[in-house]
């Protein structure tokens, strides 16, 4: 905006000079006016002055102006005014502005010894300028609704990185640029509705309104600039940091001071939001603006409100949106070369709950310390109660150690649930390293825990007994869970072992499993009867291959259930358990005796019984312990009255094939005619 000074230093001899002579016509004539702000090029002023007049005409007109400061450029320049004397000597002339595009501004200046002042209205906005005689160094700018857009290029001088693509300023500008001594910019603006981004869009706000206060000092070898921002609203995106700002205020005080070698040095970082977040820090950034160091201290004093203004941005990519908190945390965090260096966080009786029934956790309280130092950090954590999917976990606490970059509990922890007991026995977190991303590992033992509870509140049939199992080694890494050595559960006086399992994104969207299921020795009788799918004695196994599910829901899997061969006890199917498994495998019945015959008898011996089923694109292949025919054998019936069931549809539609379990566990059966 220097360039009303310049204009000012060309007019004012020329007025002085036409005063005196009562010169009619005038005329000034320049290739080009160049200031600090801006140039004209082909500049033409004529002044005509009648004989006795008090009054005269100015015409200002020029090729075109560059003003570089605000990405501003017209041609075709032409602005007439009529010229005034005022009593103290100074002159006054005020018009419309026409350029190529039309006309769409008007401009007044003021020309007097002690200052020379201006003011553009364009529409809605408007700028002022004033620079003072006894000041030649110094330039006031005042603005009115000036889109941010017109300041662009000036704003690129002080962060080159940033992109202002919306939003309106107003305020003041001073500007004091000595010829000995640093450039100086200090401004008082309203913002309103700012929109801003980088290229590599880790840094972005949007709607913002406030108060930014800025002192800016610049010469070749340094900059330093310091900027107060009382935030009053809008949206902000710092790497995984989102921020939605209330409209109470929020105070950001940021000072930077550029290095030689593009870089810039941050001693001074500070945000406050009452008691909802209080930050403090220091920072160190390279050439490319990406942190090398950092220090930083964060505070939470309020876990409700600051889950949805802060913590989102974090929660959200962890399968965590809708997480529930109260209670009180604070960070502490240091960064070198760029990695993580060492982090330590206080939790003050926090409650986490998932919204979508997940897990639940009350009373957190302690500390947790993280270092990739050699030198170990001591640290504990503990909570009053907790719950996993409804099942609830009683009291415990964690004490752990950190060194080299991992975190790991230094004692095994028992938790009381079910009425039995989780032992963790190990638990470690490794910490991002090179290409390496975080890698999380457990292992854990079920002691007696009670089936019945457990069947309770995860909604399934009443089964009765007791678990128990061990994971030797599990590993999360990359949002995938990879279970070492697999998990062995002893149920219904057999075992259920499951291997080869992986879970990707556990806790997002769509989960996935993979896992062989092998299943040994099954007591039958007490697992039929919880069903309701009728008698069957004897013992069971088989296997669950290449097991798939998405989102919890099968999508392909090779499954072969048979009952023991060896068994020495009785082998008794009762009439209702025919009838479902008839039902269920789509056969019918091949026997010695009619069908009308079996409702009489209440059950029936077996040889063996078998089925299998291997899914894929939502259809069964469905198979069993032997051929029949165009059939497959499911039961082979051993005594009198003797039966045959015999299955007839070698593919059968998964959903059909679910309608027929559940129908067949709650009940339903079909009529043997």
């Amino acid at each position: 905006m220097r360039i009303f000074s310049g204009l000012g230093k060309l007019l004012i001899p020329v007025l002085l000079i036409a005063a005196p002579l009562q010169a009619k016509v005038l005329h000034l004539r320049a290739a080009q006016l160049s200031t600090g702000a801006g140039n004209l090029t082909q500049l033409q002023v004529d002044l005509a002055w009648p004989d006795g007049a008090e009054r005269g005409t100015l015409r200002f007109r020029a090729e075109q102006l560059d003003l570089p400061a605000m990405a501003y450029q017209a041609k075709n320049i032409d602005w007439t005014c009529p010229l005034e004397r005022g009593a103290d000597k100074s002159w006054h002339c005020g018009g419309t502005v026409r350029t190529s595009a039309g006309a769409g501004a008007t401009l007044s200046v003021a020309i007097a010894t002690a200052a020379t002042t201006a003011h553009l209205q364009i529409g809605k906005s408007s700028i002022g300028y004033e620079s003072r005689t006894a000041a030649p160094d110094l330039s006031r700018i005042d603005l009115q609704q000036i889109p941010i857009a017109w300041l662009k290029a000036y704003l690129a001088t002080l962060w080159p990185q940033g992109s202002w693509t919306q939003g309106t300023i107003g305020g003041r500008i001073d500007i004091a640029a000595p010829a000995n001594a640093p450039l100086r910019v200090q401004t008082d603006l309203a913002l309103d509705g700012i929109n801003l981004e980088t290229p590599d869009g880790l840094l972005a706000g949007a709607g913002l309104k406030g108060r930014m206060q800025l002192d800016f000092r610049g010469q070749p070898a340094a900059r330093h600039i310091d900027t107060t921002l009382t935030l009053r609203g809008g949206e902000f995106l710092a790497q995984s940091f989102y921020a939605v700002l209330p409209a109470s205020p929020v105070a950001v005080h940021v000072v930077a001071d550029g290095t030689g070698n593009g870089g810039w040095r941050l001693p001074v970082l500070s945000w406050r939001d009452g008691s909802v977040l209080v930050a403090d820090g220091k920072a160190t950034l390279d050439a490319n603006a990406a942190i090398s160091d950092l220090d930083l201290v964060l505070s939470f004093g309020d876990l409700a409100t600051a889950r949805d203004r802060y913590l989102s941005g974090f929660l959200a990519p962890a399968g965590f949106s809708d997480l529930l908190l109260t209670g009180k945390s604070s960070l502490d965090l240091h960064l070198r070369g760029g990695s993580l260096s060492d982090a330590a966080a206080h939790m003050d009786q926090i409650n986490a709950v998932d919204s979508h029934g997940r897990f639940t956790f009350a009373g957190i309280d302690g500390d947790l310390r993280w270092t990739r130092q050699a030198e170990a950090r001591i640290s504990a954590l503990q909570w009053g109660s907790g719950a996993i999917y409804g099942i609830g976990m009683g009291p415990a606490r964690f004490a752990f150690g950190s060194s080299n970059g991992q975190l790991q509990l230094t004692a095994p922890v028992t938790v009381a649930m079910l009425d039995g007991n989780l032992r963790l026995d190990d638990l470690r977190w490794q910490a991002p390293a090179g290409d390496k991303g975080a890698r999380f590992q457990f292992g854990m033992a079920m002691q007696d825990l009670n089936l019945n509870s457990l069947s309770q509140r995860l909604g399934w049939p009443p089964f009765t007994g007791s678990i128990g199992g061990k994971i030797p080694a599990a590993h999360f890494e990359n949002n995938v869970l990879t279970l070492d050595g697999g998990l062995t559960m002893n149920v219904f006086g057999g075992s259920v072992a499951l291997s080869d399992l992986v879970m990707e994104r556990p806790f997002g969207v769509a989960p996935t499993l993979s896992a062989n299921v092998a299943i040994k020795d099954i007591d039958m009788e007490p697992m039929t009867s919880v069903f309701g799918f009728g008698s069957i004695t004897g013992r069971l196994g088989g296997h669950i291959n290449e097991l798939r599910l998405v989102d919890w829901s099968p999508v392909a899997f090779d499954a072969r259930l048979e009952t023991d061969a060896a068994w020495k006890g009785k082998r008794r199917i009762s009439q209702r358990a025919v009838q479902n498994i008839t039902n269920v495998g789509g056969g019918g019945l091949l026997a010695g005796l009619q069908a009308q015959v079996l409702k009489f008898f209440k059950d029936f011996g077996y040889e063996r019984i078998g089925l299998a089923c291997k899914l894929s694109d939502n259809t069964c292949r469905m198979d069993g312990i032997g051929s029949a025919g165009d059939g497959y054998i499911i039961v082979a019936g051993a005594g009198l009255p003797r039966i045959e069931v015999v299955g007839f549809q070698r593919r059968v539609d998964w959903p059909t094939l679910v309608s027929r379990l559940k129908a067949a566990t709650q009940g339903q059966t079909p009529v043997i005619k």
